[in-house]
């Protein structure tokens, strides 16, 4: 038995966010006493076990330095007055207040990094991010990556690296629901690009509208495919945004022909739902850390098409039999692959059968197991 602490900037909206309350929450239900520090001003949209303790470290100001520097001296307070083995931050900024508030104190601190450490051009990393990563990374006990294909791209940089995927929150099904003819996505509107928001609709068009387009890659039939129409089919996307985000992506699909086939869905509390009704998964994103997502889906028996950034995907959805993988940014590959999942019927029920299969190797347990595996040995190890 441990004494965690994990600190969380909130416990709504984002992904990052969600994997904390998760991993917090497996870890007490394994009977570690664990604490969440975060921001008790701000909304609970995650549900937080009972027996995960949750104390309000972050003060009340909208000066930035303030918020931060006042939420350091309460968790060096609370870290002292719980006697903790070791401290879990969530990202790059909690991990480092985590890591200034446990100075003098010898408690090993973990840094989570909850997206990848390897950008394409288009969408390049930010000062503060990289050195985050590449420069205050070395200082703590272990940084946590997402998948095999970072900590290849980290090397040397660090030395004290683990792999730890995401966990799955949702139960695998054990029967695949009655699925409707919907493909469907999830994200943030606001960053619609990095999600490839732009790129999927563009893909949907061509399979509603019949376009002619030339195919690439192992699927290739012919020179030349005439898609066939979408037969029904629907695009929902799920995600909260701006007001300029969404009429430019409804913009989008007026200008390719779509905007009476796309439904955007807004935030969605109640995903699990969306996912049993869906019979397409697509995540179309230029580049993803990993794709919490797309395991969720998986895990809910939706044949899943995702967009690979270097082989990180490729981790989740092992080879076609799980799902099909495509590169990122490439329209006329998304849509073939549409395409196969959509017309070929038994295929896709033998992929969502695979998927649930896939999916139990990040269920809640076996990650939380892996994790109480990793934060043991860290404990026992100490500061470095």
């Amino acid at each position: 038995m441990m004494r965690i602490i994990v600190v969380i900037s909130r416990l709504c909206y984002g992904g990052a966010e969600h994997v904390g309350v998760m991993l917090a929450n497996g870890l007490a239900r394994y009977g570690n006493e664990v604490i969440i520090a975060s921001n008790s001003h701000e909304r609970i949209s995650y549900p937080v076990d009972e027996r995960v303790g949750y104390y309000g470290v972050f003060p009340v100001t909208r000066n930035k330095l303030k918020k931060w520097a006042g939420a350091t001296i309460n968790l060096r307070k609370l870290i002292k007055r719980e006697q903790t083995d070791v401290v879990v931050g969530i990202a790059e900024t909690c991990s480092l207040i985590a890591k200034v508030a446990c100075l003098g104190m010898r408690i090993p601190v973990v840094y989570t990094a909850h997206n990848s450490f390897e950008r394409p051009s288009s969408a390049p990393m930010s000062k503060w991010n990289r050195f985050a990563k590449f420069k205050l990374g070395c200082m703590y006990s272990c940084v946590t990556v997402l998948t095999e294909a970072d900590k290849s791209y980290i090397g040397k940089r660090l030395e004290r690296v683990s792999v730890m995927p995401n966990p799955l929150e949702l139960s695998p099904v054990k029967v695949i629901p009655d699925k409707e003819r919907v493909i469907f996505a999830a994200g943030r509107l606001d960053a619609w690009h990095v999600k490839g928001f732009d790129v999927l609709i563009k893909a949907f068009s061509k399979l509603v509208q019949g376009l002619r387009f030339k195919v690439q890659g192992p699927m290739q039939p012919s020179s030349e495919e005439l898609i066939a129409n979408s037969g029904g089919w629907k695009l929902q996307i799920a995600g909260t945004g701006s007001e300029e985000s969404l009429n430019y992506l409804k913009g989008l699909c007026k200008e390719n022909g779509v905007e009476d086939s796309v439904e955007f869905l807004g935030f969605q509390k109640d995903i699990e739902k969306l996912y049993q009704k869906a019979s397409i998964f697509v995540l179309s994103s230029r580049y993803e850390g990993f794709g919490l997502v797309l395991i969720e889906a998986m895990s809910q028996g939706c044949a899943c098409i995702a967009c690979d950034y270097k082989g990180r995907q490729r981790e989740i959805i092992q080879n076609d039999s799980q799902g099909l993988c495509c590169e990122p940014d490439d329209v006329d590959a998304l849509a073939e692959a549409m395409r196969k999942m959509m017309t070929d019927d038994d295929y896709r029920e033998s992929v969502r059968m695979k998927a649930v299969e896939r999916s139990e190797f990040y269920s809640l347990e076996n990650t939380t197991r892996r994790w109480e595996e990793l934060l043991e040995k860290v404990v026992k190890k100490g500061v470095s």
